[in-house]
């Protein structure tokens, strides 16, 4: 895909000043964890919401007129919620019912029009939105987080260079999957520049654990699909495994993590 650098940069720039990146490096032994709940709406998913929302809106394919439509698990949803409520569009957020209510919360604070779908999976939020979708094709601006490819570049032209500004000799890069944007853009970035190993966490079969994904068994894997060849290794992680990690981080170190990074 041809991209201006330039519209990138302005993009990255416009996230600084909101406050979105620039996170602080947190080391453990040998381990460096980047802290993105420092990120404007607490998450590393504001970076790739903000990104999405304004190539779309500097490219003119989002105008006040379309609402923007998503299907999350929680964090994105809440990303792209606080985004548009700060930048003046509205958005109507589509998440499983087993969500956590304190994300509900949240998102209806930020004044998004909130929609549940049965059970826990983004799966049945990602088909209402493309019937949605099918229905109103003039009244929305779908985001697409899984296949949208602005969501790896959020993190190759923010997150990847900031780590490599503070730390040398990067041996490996571990990253949860969810839509696999995170972990793509770290890896393409570092990549270009090191010899390094990139390894993808993903929730075993038996586990269901928000932020996670196996992406490989759906059908919306668009950035996965287009950038597999940037992950090495992939490797399971069951909720027990998450949740206690969770528990040690904030007990041993104060970090405040959600199980996705808990493990």
């Amino acid at each position: 895909m041809s991209f201006s650098n330039s519209l990138f940069e302005e993009i990255k720039n416009d996230a600084y000043r909101f406050n979105i990146g620039n996170t602080p490096l947190y080391k453990i032994d040998n381990i460096y964890s980047k802290l993105e709940y420092y990120n404007k709406f607490d998450s590393v998913k504001t970076r790739a919401a903000f990104f999405m929302i304004e190539y779309a809106i500097k490219t003119g394919n989002l105008t006040k007129d379309k609402i923007i439509i998503e299907a999350s698990s929680g964090n994105t949803g809440i990303a792209i919620a606080g985004i548009s409520n700060l930048l003046g569009y509205k958005a109507e957020i589509v998440i499983p019912e087993g969500a956590s209510e304190e994300t509900k919360k949240i998102l209806l604070k930020y004044n998004a029009d909130l929609i549940l779908t049965p059970g826990n999976s983004t799966e049945n939020s990602i088909k209402y939105v493309n019937d949605k979708i099918k229905d109103n094709p003039e009244k929305y601006y779908r985001l697409n987080q899984h296949n949208n490819e602005i969501n790896s570049d959020a993190h190759y032209y923010t997150t990847g260079p900031e780590i490599d500004h503070e730390i040398k000799n990067i041996g490996y890069v571990v990253a949860g999957i969810g839509t696999g944007g995170t972990i793509t853009g770290l890896a393409r970035y570092f990549k270009e520049k090191y010899d390094i190993k990139v390894i993808g966490i993903i929730p075993d079969k038996d586990s269901h654990i928000f932020g996670l994904r196996n992406p490989f068994k759906s059908e919306n894997k668009g950035i996965i699909n287009n950038y597999i060849d940037y992950i090495d290794e992939i490797v399971t992680v069951n909720e027990n495994e998450a949740y206690n990690g969770v528990k040690e981080l904030k007990e041993k170190y104060n970090l405040f993590c959600r199980p996705f990074v808990g493990c």
